[in-house]
Order: C-alpha cells, then structure tokens, then sequence
C-alpha cells in the first residue's frame, strides 16, 4: 500500500503520490503524518492558499492536538505566535499556503506538499521561489520522506517518477468505491464545423 512505502522509507524519499478524486489522499496524509508525531518529530503540510478553509484545517485539528496554521491573511503578531508554537515544539503538525515551508521546525520528520501542480506554490515577488521544489530540497536536505500529492500531477513530476527521482504512489479507486463520472473526448474543430453549418 502506499501508506507502508512510505512508512518503510529511510531517510530521503520523494513520493508522487496519484490519487483520483475522493480515492483517501488526505487519509494517507493523516496517517503519515501520525507516525511522524508519534515519533515525537513534526510534519509541514503545504496546500494551495485557496485550501485553506476551516473544514480543510478541521480535518488536522480533529486529529492532532496541536496544529499550527500559517497564511498570508494573519496579522505580524499572529504569525510571530505561530512560529514560536512551531520553533518550541508545541505544534507538531504545520498546516499552511506556500510560505508554511520555511517554518522553523527543529523535529522535522515529514513533508507534504498537497495538490503539487497549483500555480499559487509559486511566489512570483522577490524571493522568487516554488514551494514545492523547496519542499523536496528541504527533505533531501533533512533526510526525510516528502509526498507530493494531486489528482492530475505535474508533467515535472511524472518526468521525475520516470527518471527514477520520485517514486510513484497511486490510487486508482473512490473510497467507498463509488464510480468515476465518464470521461468523453471531444473533437472541437468538428464541433465548430457543426456550429457553422447550423449558422
């Protein structure tokens, strides 16, 4: 199963880990990340800005005591708080948009970088910087396993699972195992056509 490969890893790692729509990505997360934690070591999950909503958060919350939550709508002093939570410790899970990657996780054991091809890991002002190309540096910096999560991966990341960088995960089947909505393929030039003859 994906979750004991990752589990079994070593040191460094980097997983792709391809899951279709509702197949437990997040549940592989959790459970990653509880192992971490229970080794008394932390874990960074990054997820796009736009994911960052309370049932998103809740889902951490309700499974670890103590998350810490970093995004660009916090205050100085709410950042500066929820860093000294990170640094001491006392948050052993870090939840948060492209910049929760440099937090000051002294235990760090694990990193997760979910739904890897969104554009907002990008920081387009100085620093220029992709959070996810980050993340694994930081891992293979830190010896510890990094899991690249999406639905529909990079073309970066198929090409890094084919050269042998990245190990791929996937998830081929819905939980509860409810059916794929089908999938047609369209030819639009010969619905233009269609579309002119009708006009």
């Amino acid at each position: 199963s994906a979750l004991k490969d990752i589990a079994d890893c070593k040191g460094f790692g980097a997983f792709l880990l391809h899951g279709v729509t509702g197949s437990g990505k997040t549940e592989v997360y959790l459970q990653a990340i509880a192992r971490v934690v229970a080794q008394a070591k932390q874990a960074i999950v990054l997820v796009p800005e736009i994911a960052l909503t309370p049932q998103t958060v809740g889902r951490f919350r309700a499974r670890f005591r103590e998350v810490a939550v970093l995004h660009s709508r916090l205050t100085q002093a709410q950042r500066r708080a929820q860093w000294d939570r990170i640094r001491s410790g006392k948050a052993r899970v870090v939840v948060g948009a492209r910049s929760a990657v440099f937090a000051p996780a002294a235990d760090l054991g694990l990193i997760v970088v979910d739904e890897e091809p969104e554009s907002s890991f990008k920081q387009q002002s100085k620093p220029r910087y992709h959070a996810r190309a980050v993340a694994v540096q930081r891992a293979r910096i830190l010896g510890i396993p990094v899991i690249l999560g999406s639905a529909t991966p990079s073309l970066e990341c198929w090409e890094a699972t084919r050269s042998g960088r990245m190990r791929l995960l996937t998830l081929s089947t819905r939980q509860g195992g409810g059916a794929l909505p089908p999938v047609r393929v369209v030819d639009m030039r010969q619905e233009l056509r269609e579309i002119k003859k009708l006009s």
